[in-house]
């Protein structure tokens, strides 16, 4: 097992014995088993053990065991206790949902404020064929039926070579003590159910089962990277990348073959589904300014392009300045001062404003723009609104959504980043500029 373990550390090029690796361990036959083999081998390591506290009195027994397995290894050890429940509740997931999130998150802070290198977890060749129908049943594409990878940034998973069988083999043949979570044993978690119930039933047909859809994921794996060859080729023609964007060419999406598959690659990596793919397909011709959500980010259709963006807390803030001196140091603007008029030329940029300064009125108020607004666009006397002017611009709707105004006296001087009211530019009598850059 020890030769076995090193050859794919190896072949796989997952650490080496200059790195400092951190364990999780949970107590398991897994991580325990792990624990021994990067032990034996003189790794540099260390053990982080996350306290759920969802079995009771089981769950404090665990983190003493592994506080027994630091001591006997002579290593270092990191405990953290999470209210797992509270977790799950206040963010509305499930059970396990809430518990990788907490590890996940804890373990990356791990890394950074101890120097570690890597994170390394027991996951085996039975957790990646129980990932394998996990992805089926909830629905995935290709990449989802690629089980579990070796290595994904700074996680590695050096048992990935070895069954659920072979290290209890080895945990046995070596007198290797652990703890057994009795909740695996729960069939109410669905990998649980897959474990305990799909995987026999499939095993009782082909007793060879377990090698057999190691072959079959291995053989996905190749499959995928010659889809994801073609994939990426074609997202160099569809999707263009801005500050805080991504626009895909609906037109060309329409053109590509098998464009339904073709987007959901594109857009999975955003967090949106299969299901999700289908309904903004439906709906690209009829539904322009739809909005679809993912726990991450939102996607627009628009007129010619479907727009991706983070999402971003929605916010009522506004800014309020009494006076120059508040106005000129505000965080809010790159650039902001009050320039005499002689010799001084206006800046055409629309991120700049030039205003005539004499003509504003304190307090001066920055604030989100608001159905009803209208203004005097520079070079026109008459008045239109926002509404009106964002389509004239032809602003998607992301694009509206974070327009603000500066505003004095109650008139909007300034839509920021756009345009000026003509009431406010600088002519003939001007005496002092007010310059703003954002």
């Amino acid at each position: 097992m020890i030769k076995l373990f090193n050859n794919f550390i190896e072949k796989e090029s997952l650490c080496s014995k200059s790195q400092k690796i951190l364990l999780a361990v949970s107590g398991g036959v897994d991580s325990v088993v792990l624990l021994d083999l990067f032990a034996k081998l003189n790794y540099k390591i260390a053990i982080a053990h996350c306290n759920f506290q969802l079995r009771g009195e089981e769950s404090t027994e665990d983190e003493e065991f592994v506080a027994r397995l630091a001591e006997h290894y002579n290593v270092p050890l990191y405990v953290k206790k999470f209210d797992t429940i509270a977790h799950a509740k206040a963010n509305k997931q499930s059970i396990e949902m809430a518990a990788r999130e907490l590890r996940y998150q804890w373990f990356d802070v791990l890394l950074e404020k101890k120097g570690f290198d890597l994170l390394a977890t027991g996951h085996h060749i039975n957790d990646s064929i129980e990932t394998f129908f996990l992805n089926l049943t909830r629905g995935t594409g290709i990449n989802g039926l690629t089980g579990i990878k070796p290595k994904n940034n700074r996680l590695i998973r050096p048992l990935l070579f070895a069954t659920r069988e072979q290290i209890s083999k080895y945990a046995k043949d070596n007198n290797i003590l652990f703890r057994y979570d009795q909740s695996n044993d729960s069939t109410q978690f669905l990998r649980n159910y897959i474990r305990l119930q799909v995987i026999p039933a499939l095993k009782k047909i082909n007793p060879s089962f377990e090698q057999v859809m190691e072959r079959n994921i291995q053989n996905i794996k190749n499959a995928s990277a010659v889809f994801n060859s073609t994939i990426d080729e074609t997202k160099e023609k569809l999707v263009k990348e801005y500050e805080s964007s991504y626009h895909i060419d609906i037109e060309l999406l329409k053109q590509v073959k098998h464009h339904s598959i073709v987007l959901f690659e594109i857009i999975s990596k955003w967090g949106f589904n299969a299901e999700q793919t289908l309904s903004i397909l439906n709906t690209i011709d009829e539904q322009s300014g739809k909005v679809f959500y993912s726990t991450t980010h939102q996607l627009l259709i628009d007129r010619n392009s479907l727009i991706i963006e983070s999402i971003i807390a929605e916010t009522s803030e506004k800014w309020t300045f009494a006076n120059e001196e508040e106005l000129i140091n505000s965080p809010l603007f790159n650039t902001a001062e009050i320039i005499v008029i002689d010799n001084f030329k206006i800046n055409k940029s629309k991120n700049f404003a030039c205003i005539d300064y004499d003509k504003l009125t304190y307090p001066i108020e920055i604030r989100k723009w608001k159905t009803g607004d209208s203004f005097n666009p520079l070079g026109m006397k008459q008045s239109k609104k926002l509404s009106d002017f964002f389509i004239d611009k032809k602003l998607n709707r992301f694009d509206k959504s974070k327009v603000q105004v500066m505003i004095s006296d109650k008139k909007i001087v300034w839509i920021m980043g756009m345009r000026i009211d003509n009431r406010f530019k600088v002519n003939s009598k001007t005496q002092r500029v007010l310059l703003l850059g954002v």
